[in-house]
């Protein structure tokens, strides 16, 4: 492969990436009360208690994963990657009409439907949100802070064929059913325990 072909290669593969930071500080406060709470367990010795509780904490730590971390937007020279709870939808630049900042980062695409990104909400100051309802914003650029370079590299992106996919978060859903399946058998033997 030649320089100006790697070049190509590792700039179409750059990742951009945008995501809320405020659910990221809940997850991790909310994995460190679950370590916490475990690690309870273990340092008094109470292994029947651990073993009940912890595939309960991983499935909700999978739940507040699913919820508040996974969801965001990345982004390259080819196409706008949208992962929200459960639903991944690449949707190329030639596809897209429209990129617009809501509660989240709207993409209006020339099929019909319009995206809309839970991970990316738009970033508010006091009283914004009210002042954008009664057209009283004074600073309506920041509201769209997450979706101007968007819009700006949708603008600029070259011509494509390659069409709007949507699919389900398999991976994803796949380790939640695992989980449930293991919280399941650990009723099931929780409930059958006491009576042999």
């Amino acid at each position: 492969m030649s320089a100006p072909e790697r070049r190509a290669s590792t700039s179409a593969e750059r990742e951009s990436v945008v995501r809320d930071t405020g659910p990221l500080v809940v997850f991790g406060v909310a994995m460190v009360v679950a370590a916490f709470l475990l690690g309870e367990m273990v340092v008094r010795g109470d292994w029947r208690s651990f073993g009940v509780s912890l595939p309960f904490g991983l499935l909700i730590a999978w739940v507040l994963w699913l919820v508040l971390v996974n969801p965001h937007v990345s982004y390259n020279t080819e196409r706008v990657r949208v992962v929200n709870i459960g639903r991944i939808h690449d949707l190329p630049w030639a596809r897209l009409t429209a990129v617009r900042q809501r509660l989240g980062i709207a993409f209006e695409t020339d099929s019909g439907p319009t995206i809309v990104a839970v991970g990316a909400t738009a970033p508010r100051g006091r009283g914004v949100v009210v002042g954008g309802i009664t057209g009283q914003l004074p600073n309506a650029a920041d509201f769209s802070k997450n979706a101007n370079p968007i819009e700006a590299m949708r603008v600029a992106a070259a011509p494509s064929d390659a069409q709007v996919t949507s699919r389900w978060d398999t991976r994803a859903l796949a380790i939640g059913a695992v989980l449930a399946g293991i919280v399941l058998v650990d009723l099931v033997i929780l409930a059958v325990g006491p009576a042999a």
